[in-house]
């Protein structure tokens, strides 16, 4: 695959990346000469029709969305039997990879990466996109700590009415799935809430709430278990940060927050906030949860069982096993509920929905009296008046969304519809459309101003313009946003024009001058970086024959060089012909020869008594030149680990009071 190119335009160079669902390279593109990220759908999930017609709508959806924090999609193809989108080429880690290396992070820094990702949800959401895979692996943190989501297109064409595949295995991620994902439910915004209220919980315990030996069980858990709340594990943690994730986790969505700006904006005050979630209590006990006895369908249940993936059948039999155990037992929970026939026949309802048979009439609905489900059909293509006439039919609503542009289908059409085709939902629930407008003629340049360069790149291309040339200024606007577009937007022009873009260097920081302080005491270097606006930053203690004990040996920026004001300058402190007081720098070659490509990532792990760090991070070496000697330290006994691309390839034990590695 590695010599194979895609549409005459994208020439795979190496495989970077290999999930449940598609294999990742990293390729460059031709006509625009950059390098980008090619996702390829695994051959078993080419095979279905349905699933690639709502791959293919999703990703076009997807591919809408620019955003700083958000990976972009710049193109959806396919190719003879192959499926692919070509991304945004992210370097940095994925949040599960940092999660593996580090455990639980302080909860200022979690807090910060969960800020970026609802404000990256948010947006989705206002553009009718539900992400529906929220979990650490499709996260990305860059080398500048910008965090990124991805996955947007894959995730809801897969989960799409259903959790359960064609090949019988669970859909998405089990341990962050919601309630409403597990069994089968109607599932909105609210469900990339909880979603990123686990990835949280994750964070700052380093663990996830629900774990078991099979998904199945994990997914029981979602629906019936009250997790352990997080203080157990971090008993230092922020009450109110406990509060949110509490209230981003509940069990109904009703009762999670209304938007993810709401989590963020109660993430961002959360200092100034108390008793978000009113009806938590730290020592509060499982709650209850009323279960009935299942309603056998009549006649086709064996038969309707038997032809469900193994998967599913596992997770009904689960089911009906806990509710034949639970049957006529009501136990009472710590919290106080009042139970009244409507809210009894709901939760009856979502149990009963909890079987993710999508075909399967829930005839048992009827017999208690509630509203009825029914099926969502597919609106596209239809007109208003056409789907209006469908959806009367099942005593479904409708309301008009966005009037949008399409190349697919014509003025007054259904372009896409919330919920899906296929969604269950109940009796009197309303239908939103966006109707097409039409073609948009490509005569009038598009407006980039607020796009990422990619997202504007991206934009103008599809227009049929060209981007030119980029300048940057500073603003109040991200960094690495446009301001400012030439010509500006709605201007009449024919496809080739080029377009200039300015783009923010984020606010503007005063800078001052570094002064020298080499070869001065501690104490007065302090000082005379606190006069000039700066400060120490992480002081390195080593020996050396040429400075005294306590002075300066190393400055991290020469003198004269502008540094931001009130920046952290890191110092390296003589401790003269004597090593460091419980700490000793060692020496380690790293032989190369392990590696399995001529250009591979070098990282090098420390853990030891002052916890885990990274001193080099996927830096670039080459194996031809052989090795490289390395010079760590640290404190008291730890472990080192060297890792060659993703692949562990040495670990040793070390001592840095003695100087020992073995």
């Amino acid at each position: 695959m590695s010599a194979r190119m895609l549409a005459g335009r994208y020439e795979l160079i190496e495989k970077i990346g290999d999930g449940g669902m598609a294999v990742v390279y990293k390729a460059r593109c031709r006509l625009l000469n950059r390098f980008v990220a090619v996702k390829i759908l695994k051959p078993e999930f080419t095979k279905d029709v349905k699933f690639i017609e709502s791959f293919r709508r999703e990703s076009q959806s997807a591919a809408s969305l620019s955003n700083p924090n958000i990976v972009n999609i710049y193109d959806v193809g396919k190719e003879g039997n192959i499926y692919y989108i070509v991304m945004e080429l992210i370097e940095g880690q994925t949040l599960s990879d940092i999660i593996a290396n580090e455990g639980k992070i302080e909860y200022k820094r979690a807090v910060d990466i969960v800020k970026q990702i609802a404000l990256a949800l948010n947006f989705a959401h206002k553009n009718h996109i539900i992400h529906r895979d929220v979990k650490p692996h499709n996260i990305l943190i860059t080398k500048e700590g910008t965090a990124k989501i991805t996955d947007f297109g894959i995730a809801k064409a897969v989960n799409a009415g259903t959790i359960v595949g064609s090949t019988g295995t669970i859909m998405g991620s089990v341990h962050y799935f919601s309630p409403e994902q597990a069994r089968g439910g109607y599932v909105d915004e609210k469900s990339d809430i909880y979603s990123l209220g686990i990835v949280l919980y994750e964070l700052v315990t380093g663990r996830v709430p629900f774990d078991a030996d099979n998904p199945v069980t994990v997914a029981l858990m979602h629906m019936n278990e009250d997790m352990i709340p997080p203080s157990h594990y971090v008993p230092d943690l922020p009450k109110a940060l406990e509060e949110i994730i509490i209230k981003a986790t509940n069990k109904y969505q009703v009762d999670r927050f209304k938007t993810a700006k709401e989590m963020y904006d109660a993430l961002n005050n959360m200092d100034n906030q108390s008793g978000i979630y009113s009806g938590y209590h730290s020592d509060a006990g499982r709650a209850s949860t009323i279960i009935f006895n299942a309603v056998n369908t009549a006649n086709n249940g064996n038969a309707a069982k038997n032809s469900l993936p193994d998967a599913a059948a596992e997770l009904k039999e689960g089911i009906t096993e806990d509710m034949g155990k639970n049957q006529g037992k009501v136990t009472k929970a710590k919290r106080k509920y009042k139970f009244n026939k409507v809210k009894v026949v709901a939760i009856v309802l979502a149990l009963i929905a909890a079987i993710p048979v999508s075909h399967l009439i829930l005839s048992a609905l009827e017999g208690f009296g509630g509203a009825k489900e029914v099926m969502v059909p597919n609106l596209q293509g239809m007109t208003v008046e056409q789907a209006e006439n469908e959806l009367n039919k099942l005593n479904l609503g409708l309301e008009e969304g966005d009037a949008v542009y399409s190349s697919e289908f014509d003025a007054g059409e259904i372009v896409s519809q919330d919920p899906d085709a296929e969604a269950l939902v109940r009796e009197g629930f309303t239908v939103t459309v966006n109707v097409s407008r039409g073609m948009e003629k490509a005569d009038t340049i598009p407006n980039v101003v607020n796009k990422t360069v990619a997202g504007a790149e991206f934009i103008l291309e599809s227009y049929g313009y060209i981007r030119g040339d980029i300048s940057s200024d500073y603003s109040d606007l991200p960094k690495d946003v446009v301001i400012q577009q030439s010509p500006e937007a709605g201007t009449k022009a024919a496809p080739g024009t080029v377009v200039n873009i300015v783009v923010s260097l984020g606010t503007a920081v005063e800078q001052v001058p570094m002064p020298n302080v080499m070869g001065m005491d501690i104490d007065a270097a302090r000082e005379k970086l606190e006069k000039a606006g700066l400060k120490i930053g992480t002081p390195r203690y080593e020996m050396s024959n040429d400075y005294a004990i306590n002075t300066v040996m190393w400055q991290q920026y020469e003198a004269g060089v502008m540094v931001d004001k009130g920046a952290g300058v890191n110092l390296k402190i003589s401790t003269g012909d004597h090593p460091p007081a419980g700490s000793r720098s060692i020496p380690l070659t790293v032989d190369f020869s392990d590696a399995k490509k001529e250009v591979f990532y070098l990282t090098v792990v420390i853990s030891d008594e002052s916890g885990v760090k990274t001193i080099i991070n996927r830096e670039q070496r080459i194996k031809s030149d052989g090795s490289e000697l390395l010079s760590l330290s640290g404190e008291g006994v730890g472990t080192i680990r060297i890792l060659f691309d993703n692949d562990i390839v040495m670990v040793k034990n070390v001592n840095f009071n003695t100087g020992e590695i073995n």
